[in-house]
């Protein structure tokens, strides 16, 4: 059967929508988020530990549910972006997107022709349930979310030029990588980052395009949805496991009568 984005429907429709980050690539986890509600949930394959294989696992993992699965690449290596649309990605988010030049290299790859250049195999992959779905090819580039990362000063000069490009469905904004690009890093909240996030909003919103990004210094996840993104993606298994091991052991070192633990690093744009 052909399965439905509902994360683009809601982008669609002005509905925002929540979700959160799988670092370990353990589907197990994304079933749980999946279970628990989340619209959507991101699998990190840029800074987690996950390859195709798991994000099979964990698509299929979240299929009973109404949650979208996400996969953040590594990079936009058109070869591996052609493999997760074929294995059934239905969203990729792709980081450290520059041009309109790497924006649109990015969308004719996972675009069958005449609008790209992805291969097809649509009568034996698992995008089409295994070539079940008999109009698959017609539906397939409508039915894929792309969302391009915006994380460095250059990406900010041309914000305009890569939301404008045809097939970018939505565009992403990193503020922790952008403030690292800004000589700044760590800082999200930081004047000068929060004019490069200004800059972008206002060159993305003169193109009609939605946003998307993660809370920062100053901004909660709920704030974000006030002035207008989206999506956000808050927090991951990772931090809410590192979190209830970290109270676990302080309630234990209490009882002992220890010393409490040097503090754990202030929480990334992952964790909040």
């Amino acid at each position: 059967m052909f399965r439905p984005n509902r994360l683009k429907a809601r982008i669609r429709a002005g509905e925002p929508s929540f979700g959160t980050w799988l670092q370990s690539a353990e589907p197990t986890f994304a079933e749980m988020a999946a279970i628990a509600g989340f619209d959507f949930i991101i699998m990190d394959e840029e800074h987690g530990a996950g390859a195709l294989e798991a994000a099979v696992a964990t698509m299929r993992a979240a299929a009973c549910t109404e949650a979208t699965v996400m996969i953040r690449v590594p990079s936009a290596d058109p070869v591996y972006l052609r493999r997760l649309v074929d294995a059934g990605a239905q969203a990729l988010l792709v980081p450290m997107v520059e041009t309109a030049e790497e924006a649109r290299a990015i969308v004719e790859a996972v675009r069958y022709p005449p609008h790209g250049r992805r291969g097809n195999a649509n009568d034996i992959t698992r995008s089409s349930s295994y070539g079940m779905v008999p109009d698959y090819y017609a539906r397939a580039d409508d039915s894929l979310l792309i969302v391009v990362q915006i994380e460095t000063v250059t990406a900010v000069e041309n914000a305009r030029a890569i939301a404008e490009v045809d097939g970018v469905d939505v565009v992403f904004i990193g503020p922790t990588d952008l403030s690292g690009s800004a000589g700044l890093p760590g800082q999200t909240g930081a004047p000068e980052v929060e004019a490069l996030i200004a800059r972008t909003v206002e060159a993305v919103r003169a193109v009609g395009k939605p946003l998307a990004t993660v809370p920062r210094a100053g901004r909660t996840h709920q704030q974000l949805f006030d002035e207008g993104y989206c999506f956000v993606a808050s927090g991951s298994e990772i931090y809410f496991y590192r979190r209830g091991v970290e109270a676990l052991m302080a309630e234990w070192r209490s009882y002992r009568g220890e010393a409490a633990a040097t503090p754990a690093a202030a929480p990334s744009s992952y964790g909040r």
